[in-house]
C-alpha cells in the first residue's frame, strides 16, 4: 500500500534551473505535500554579475521566466520574484509566508552547494524543513560508482554503469501535476527588464523560450533529424542536432522526458535506433560532466589532471582578440566564432575545433576560452562547458590525448565539405573556389579583405607537443585495486577513441 504523504500547511518551491511545470521532481513533491503552495524565483546578484552572465543567456532566462509565469498563471498561481543574495532572500521569504517546508532541485557546482548549504542552515533555524530532490540528471554521481567505490574518471565505464542502473531501476517522467491552492494575497514582484539586468544591446535572435517550445523542438528532432544524427551530428552545415541544450540548461525540459520520448520513437520506428542511441549516449555525456563537477569541484579553477597545471600558457592578447572576433585566418575557426557572435550558439564539432585552436595553436589558457564561451553561449552550462574545454585542452578527465591536435584546415574540409558553413558566416569568402575555401592563402589571388593565418599550424603543433612533453606524467606504478581500476578505465577510454567517441558532441 502506497503511503499518503503528509500535507504541510504551506510549502515553497524554489525554482532555479528547472523552469517547467511537468516532470519537475521538487515541484511535484512540494505540490503533493502542500495545503498551500507558493512558487519562488530569486535573481542571484552574484550570478548576474559573474563572468558567465552574458547578455544572450540573461535575455533567454527572462523570456523563459515569462513563459513559466504565464504557465503558472493559467493554473491560478503567481511566480514570486525576488532579487539579491539567496542566502538572505529565501529565508526572509520563507519567514514572511510562514512556510513549513522549502523544496528545491539539487545543483552540483561549488558555488551552488555553498549557497544551498547557507539557505538550508538559515531556514532550518526558523523551523522550516528543507527537501532537496534529484532532477537535473537521471542518475547522480553518488548513484554511479566504480567497483572500488570511487567516482568515475572515464566516460565509457560511467556510461556502462549508467545503462546498468537504467536496466535495474529506470527513472520515468512523472505524471500530470496537480497544484494545490496558492498562498493568498502574496506580492509576486515584477519581472526585470534586460536593461535592469545590464543585458541589453546585443542583436542575437533568441530561440523561443519555455516548456512548450522545448517539447516542440524535441518533437521536431525526433520526427526526422534524429535518423541522420549518428552520421550528421558532426556537420555544422546541417541542422542535424537537437538544439535542446538551451532548454536543458534552464530546465525547460527534463532529461527523463528526453529518454522516454526517444525510447517511444525507437519502438515506433526501429530504423531510427542508431541515431537515437547515439543521441542518448551524448545525453549521458552531459550527466558524466555533472558527475565530474560534483566529485571534483577543483575543475572550476584548475586542471582535472593536476600535472597539467604546470603547463605554461601564452599571454597573447592579439591572438586571443583575433580568435574572439573570428579573424584568425583559418576559415572554419572564424566561421565558428562568428556563428557564436551572431547566434549565441555554436555547433559542437566547431566548439572542439576552436577550443583546440585556442589552447594548442595559440597556447592560450583554456580557462580564458571557457569564460568567453560561458559569457556568450545561450546554453552555457558550467559542467558541460568546463568538461568540454578541458577535454579539448587535454587537461581533463577522459580528455583528448595531448598529442592529438586538430588541424583547422582538414577539419573544415572534412566536416564542411561543400563550404556552406564557412560561406554563411564568413561572407568575404563566399566567392572563393571550393579548392581554396578552407585554405584561402594558397589561392592564386588571396582575398583582400580576409586576414592571413595568424600562426602556422604545423609549427604550432610541434611547439605544443614539446610543451606537453615537458610536463606529461610518468607511467603509473602497477598494482593495487585503485591502479587496476584506473587501468581498466584507461582501456575503456582508448576503446571510446577507437570507436570515434570522444566527448559530449551534443552539449559541449
Amino acid at each position: 500500500m502506497i503511503p499518503v504523504p503528509t500535507r504541510s500547511q504551506r510549502v515553497v518551491h524554489w525554482f532555479r534551473n528547472d523552469l517547467r511545470l511537468r516532470d519537475n521532481r521538487a515541484l511535484s513533491a512540494a505540490a503533493a505535500r502542500a495545503g498551500e503552495l507558493v512558487a519562488l524565483f530569486v535573481f542571484d546578484d552574484r550570478l548576474l554579475a559573474g563572468d558567465g552572465a552574458g547578455a544572450p543567456r540573461i535575455r533567454f532566462l527572462l523570456a523563459s521566466l515569462e513563459r513559466l509565469r504565464a504557465d503558472l498563471a493559467t493554473r491560478g498561481h503567481p511566480l514570486v520574484l525576488r532579487r539579491g543574495d539567496p542566502a538572505r532572500e529565501v529565508p526572509a521569504f520563507a519567514r514572511a509566508v510562514k512556510a513549513d517546508e522549502l523544496h528545491w532541485n539539487a545543483d552540483y557546482g561549488p558555488y551552488a552547494r555553498r549557497r544551498d548549504a547557507a539557505v538550508r542552515s538559515a531556514v532550518s533555524r526558523d523551523g522550516v524543513a528543507v527537501r532537496e530532490h534529484k532532477d537535473r540528471v537521471v542518475y547522480s554521481e553518488a548513484e554511479l560508482r566504480t567497483q572500488g567505490g570511487d567516482a568515475f574518471r572515464v566516460y565509457s565505464p560511467f556510461r556502462n554503469a549508467w545503462w546498468r542502473r537504467w536496466a535495474e531501476a529506470p527513472e520515468r517522467p512523472e505524471g500530470p501535476l496537480r497544484l494545490p491552492k496558492p498562498v493568498p494575497a502574496i506580492q509576486s514582484g515584477s519581472l526585470p527588464t534586460a536593461a535592469e539586468l545590464d543585458a541589453e544591446g546585443d542583436s542575437i535572435e533568441l530561440p523561443t523560450a519555455g516548456e512548450a517550445a522545448a517539447r516542440r523542438r524535441l518533437d521536431a528532432f525526433l520526427d526526422g533529424p534524429v535518423e541522420r544524427y549518428a552520421d550528421g551530428r558532426d556537420r555544422p552545415d546541417l541542422d542535424a542536432t537537437s538544439r535542446l541544450s538551451p532548454y536543458l540548461r534552464l530546465g525547460a525540459i527534463s532529461p527523463r522526458v528526453c529518454f522516454e520520448r526517444a525510447f517511444a520513437a525507437e519502438r515506433e520506428r526501429p530504423r531510427m535506433r542508431p541515431g537515437l542511441r547515439k543521441w542518448l549516449d551524448e545525453l549521458i555525456w552531459r550527466e558524466f560532466y555533472v558527475a565530474v563537477l560534483a566529485a571534483h569541484p577543483h575543475v572550476v579553477t584548475r586542471s582535472f589532471r593536476p600535472e597539467f597545471d604546470a603547463l605554461r600558457w601564452e599571454e597573447d592578447e592579439a591572438g586571443f582578440r583575433a580568435w574572439c572576433e573570428g579573424r584568425t585566418g583559418y576559415p572554419f575557426v572564424d566561421a565558428a566564432m562568428r556563428q557564436l557572435a551572431q547566434t549565441g550558439w555554436m555547433h559542437n564539432r566547431a566548439r572542439m575545433v576552436v577550443a583546440s585552436f585556442l589552447t594548442k595553436d595559440l597556447g592560450i589558457d583554456w580557462r580564458r576560452g571557457e569564460r568567453f564561451f560561458q559569457s556568450r553561449l545561450i546554453d552555457g552550462d558550467l559542467a558541460s562547458n568546463n568538461g568540454g574545454w578541458q577535454w579539448a585542452a587535454s587537461t581533463g578527465t577522459d580528455a583528448q590525448p595531448w598529442f592529438r591536435i586538430f588541424d583547422p584546415v582538414t577539419q573544415g574540409e572534412r566536416f564542411d565539405p561543400e563550404g556552406a558553413y564557412v560561406r554563411r558566416f564568413v561572407p568575404e569568402l563566399s566567392g572563393s573556389p571550393d579548392r581554396y575555401l578552407q585554405r584561402p592563402w594558397e589561392a592564386p589571388t588571396p582575398p583582400r579583405d580576409y586576414p592571413a593565418p595568424i600562426v602556422d599550424h604545423a609549427e604550432r603543433r610541434a611547439w605544443t607537443l614539446r610543451r606537453f612533453e615537458a610536463v606529461r606524467p610518468a607511467p603509473a606504478a602497477r598494482g593495487g585495486r585503485a591502479t587496476r581500476n584506473r587501468e581498466q578505465e584507461s582501456r575503456d577510454g582508448a576503446t571510446d577513441r577507437r570507436r570515434g567517441r570522444g566527448k559530449n558532441l551534443e552539449l559541449f
